[in-house]
């Protein structure tokens, strides 16, 4: 590794608290939410998914963390080989993790990871959130 580009990487450490969770697969943000002559509301579902979410974090007893920064990794199992763009999940992911309490606002989160896993039949997310040690400064990006 070259130590040039190493001064330039943030430098993150995590103190602790790390939670992992795995989730259904989230709805697409095309289907989550939906606009009528009145704003945009929530689908139907959108409603349920936050709701499954929901259970699976209170019956899991998982972490709060407030408003700590955060870090998120998050792998996405399709439920088929059909194109969809990993990015079109992550709102409604962060919106159901925030709804059960596991932070209080998505803006927290400084740092997110998301990857394409194996294709899995219904489909799966795993998340893992940390908190963060400090702010990135000077990402080298």
């Amino acid at each position: 590794m070259n130590p040039a580009t190493t001064r330039t990487r943030a430098r993150v450490s995590f103190p602790g608290l790390t939670q992992s969770i795995q989730l259904p697969l989230p709805p697409s943000v095309n289907t989550y939410w939906r606009k009528s002559p009145h704003g945009m509301y929530i689908t139907q579902q959108g409603k349920d998914f936050r709701k499954q979410v929901a259970e699976i974090v209170a019956d899991r007893q998982c972490l709060k963390f407030g408003t700590s920064r955060l870090f998120m990794a998050v792998r996405l199992c399709m439920r088929d080989k059909r194109g969809s763009d990993l990015d079109n999940r992550l709102k409604a992911l962060c919106d159901a993790l925030e709804h059960a309490g596991v932070f209080d606002d998505d803006e927290q989160i400084d740092e997110l990871c998301i990857v394409r896993g194996p294709i899995v039949k219904g489909g799966q997310c795993y998340v893992v959130i940390s908190e963060r040690a400090e702010t990135p400064e000077g990402v080298g990006l």
